[in-house]
Formats: structure tokens, C-alpha cells, sequence
């Protein structure tokens, strides 16, 4: 069965939400006529944008411990199988949430929510995730947004990320979906995109929290940007000749090749505490000129 979806549009795009896992599946520029949004496809990644939570990565004990209590989470969590409800529905904003469920509590035992608000504005969107914990107890978690986007990659070399002011720290490759960060990590304000440059996986880069992200052409022009806030860590990652390129900023990484397991020790967890709540917030713009 299709999942629902909800409508945005302002005078420049059209955006379709889906309520399976509060997905952002499409983003039509209509000054350009241009789909933004990478659309699913067989063998290469059957996903648009996807929500990552409570964890972010692969788990290498197919779950985590909390004490002695084993929890067999998948990779990237639960929240891209969840159905989210509508709050708040206007003309150039939505506001949708999901909660623990049954299902949920098999995998996590705790009550959270998390609530995803998308508004439109005349050059791109505002996009947030607040995760709320609604238990007695605290709870550790990351959590993540996983947009991939359509970009001649593939058929046009000299594509290149650049990052603001002092940079960022990387890159730093992934092997086997885990990661090793070595220390003293030396700064870059800028990535070339290569043919091979996701070969082996994502690549992670550090202090990425209040960064201004460029995707330039090889004409050097600026094809999007993305702002973040909190997440202090960004991930890109690609399929090799495919013309995809997920910008990734999260608030936690892939597991290190030696993680022991334990919740409070898996790399960029968070601990929330009992009706508290967080906010990881990411502004999108698209030149009109491109």
C-alpha cells in the first residue's frame, strides 16, 4: 500500500512529504524545472531522504547494550519504518510526528517522539527534527537526516564540497560501515568529488556543527548549500557512477570497528533526560542562476 503524502508549494518549488518515515521525497524547482531529490532506484539507493534514529550507522552487535539489557537495533535505527501523523498543515509548512509504539518497545524500551517540521522559503527550505524524551527514565540516542540529492556527478568531473570559515576536520573514510578517527585531524575547506571517492563507503568529516556546506560544479558555481546547527559531524556518501550525492549532517557516527556495545559509549550518542527535548535544525538554499 502507498504511503501518504502532504503537499508543499511556494512560488518557486513543490514538495512531496510521505508519512512512512517522514521522508522528503521530492523537491521540484519550478524556476528550473529541476527534481532536487534523488528518486528511488533498484541497485543503486531505493530512498530519498531518510530519518535516522536512535542510532546512526551500522551497529557492529546488530544492536546495542544498556548495562546488561541487549537491544537489537538495525542499522540507522527504527524511524525511517515509522508512520508519522500530521499536527500542523499549511500551504508552505509542515509539522508531523511519531511516537514508540508496540514495535518500537520490542527493539528500545522507551517512550520518545519525534517531530519533523519542513517550511518553505523563496530559495530552498527549512527542515528540523525535535526529539522528545516522554519516559521516566533518561535515554541515549543520535540522531540524523540523510538527504541524497540529483546531481550529474557521473558524467561531469570537478565537483567539489567546500565548508566555511576554518573548515572542518577530515576526511575521514569509512571501512566496512565503521569508522576509525584518528587524532589530531587536519582541517579542509573543501572535497573533491572523484569517481572513487565513495568506493569503500561514506566518508565522515568532524566540527561540523554551525557549518555553511557548498556543492559547486566544476564551472565552480554554487548548486545548493546546506546550513547546520548542533550535528557535529557530516557525512557525504555516493554510489559510484550514479549521479547521487547525500549530504548527511548527524548527531552521531557509524560504529568504530572496536565499539564494546555500550549505548553510553558508541561514538556522538546523546543522553536525554526526562521531558527534555532537542532540536537538530538544517537550512537548505538553491541559487536560482545554476
Amino acid at each position: 500500500m502507498a504511503s501518504h503524502v502532504w503537499h508543499l508549494e511556494n512560488c518557486r518549488f513543490r514538495v512531496t512529504v510521505q508519512a512512512q518515515g517522514g521522508e522528503l521525497c521530492s523537491l521540484w524547482d519550478k524556476a528550473i524545472g529541476t527534481e532536487w531529490m534523488w528518486q528511488p532506484q533498484e541497485g543503486v539507493w531505493n530512498n530519498s531522504a531518510t530519518q535516522l534514529f536512535p542510532v546512526v550507522g551500522r551497529l557492529i552487535h546488530d544492536g546495542i547494550w544498556q548495562g546488561a539489557q541487549f537491544y537489537p537495533l538495525p542499522a540507522h535505527g527504527f524511524l525511517r519504518q515509522q508512520t508519522f501523523c500530521c499536527l500542523e498543515h499549511s500551504a508552505n509548512c509542515l509539522t508531523v510526528e511519531a511516537t514508540a509504539s508496540e514495535a518500537t518497545f520490542a527493539v528500545w524500551p522507551w517512550h520518545w517522539r519525534v517531530t519533523l517540521h519542513v517550511e518553505l522559503t523563496d530559495d530552498g527550505l527549512l527542515f528540523s527534527q525535535e526529539v522528545t524524551n516522554e519516559d521516566d527514565t533518561p535515554f541515549w540516542f543520535s540522531i540524523g537526516w540523510h538527504p541524497g540529492f540529483a546531481l550529474p556527478l557521473s558524467s561531469e568531473q570537478g565537483w567539489q564540497v567546500r565548508f566555511a570559515g576554518d573548515g572542518v576536520k577530515g576526511p575521514l573514510p569509512t571501512r566496512q560501515r565503521t569508522l576509525t578517527v584518528a587524532e589530531n585531524l587536519p582541517s579542509r575547506d573543501a572535497f573533491l568529488l572523484q569517481t572513487d571517492s565513495f568506493t569503500d563507503g561514506a566518508v565522515y568529516f568532524a566540527d561540523s556543527r554551525e557549518q555553511f556546506i557548498q556543492v559547486c560544479s566544476s564551472d565552480g558555481k554554487t548548486v545548493l548549500s546546506m546550513e547546520t546547527t548542533v550535528q557535529e559531524w557530516l557525512a557525504l556518501w555516493g554510489v559510484p557512477g550514479a549521479d547521487l550525492l547525500c549530504i548527511e549532517p548527524l548527531a552521531g557516527t557509524t560504529d568504530a570497528p572496536d565499539f564494546d556495545g555500550q549505548a553510553g559509549h558508541k561514538r556522538g550518542m546523546r543522553q536525554l533526560a526526562p521531558g527534555e527535548s532537542q532540536v537538530f535544525s538544517v537550512r537548505l538554499r538553491f541559487p536560482v542562476d545554476v
